[in-house]
């Protein structure tokens, strides 16, 4: 005989909530509609790929005098009252870098748990507070598919192979594949360049 066991679910957690919450440990969460979702813990690859976008960023935002800065592992409050995002790595713009607090690029490196309900859940959720470009990143191999904003819709471009070039609109710069990936994939990568739209 099967014997039935209610399950309360576990209470929603709100914004306020989440920002003051310790959980204890060294894992990254997301907030997602009141419920905490820890992050997959990142493989070298990706810890890589974040160091190197960041490092590439910064110096052409100032280099170019662009009044942005990205940021690691800060978290993003979606305009609900129940969800928190935690891309890899967001850049703000504003008046300058240092008072930059307008989020217009979020870069998310792809972990073979992502789903692709998941991403596009995100890319909803960016899309709420402003983004107008999402990054999403390979990690084994020089491939990023860039969504663009246009109207209310996303537009995909994909950007592939090491000779190829990274083209980001909202900031007016450009990054080539090969500085990305630099120090992240075998010798034996493949160097092709191709640009999907």
């Amino acid at each position: 005989m099967a014997v039935s066991i209610k399950i309360d679910p576990a209470p929603r957690m709100s914004v306020e909530e989440f920002l003051v919450w310790d959980s204890g440990d060294d894992l990254r969460y997301e907030l997602v509609e009141g419920v905490v979702v820890a992050q997959s813990a990142p493989a070298r690859p990706h810890g890589r790929l974040v160091a190197n976008f960041s490092y590439s960023l910064t110096s052409r935002l100032r280099a170019a005098k662009r009044p942005c800065a990205p940021e690691a592992g800060s978290v993003l409050r979606i305009d609900r009252r129940w969800t928190v995002r935690a891309p890899d790595l967001l850049v703000r713009c504003g008046p300058n870098a240092r008072d930059a607090d307008t989020p217009v690029l979020a870069i998310e490196v792809l972990s073979p748990s992502n789903s692709a309900s998941e991403m596009a859940r995100k890319r909803d959720d960016y899309a709420s507070v402003g983004i107008m470009e999402v990054l999403e990143v390979e990690q084994d191999r020089p491939e990023i598919r860039i969504h663009r904003r246009d109207g209310d819709r996303w537009v995909i471009e994909t950007a592939r192979g090491l000779e190829g070039v990274l083209a980001l609109p909202s900031l007016g710069l450009e990054m080539p594949l090969a500085e990305l990936y630099a120090d992240i994939l075998p010798d034996d990568a493949p160097l092709d360049a191709t640009v999907d739209a």
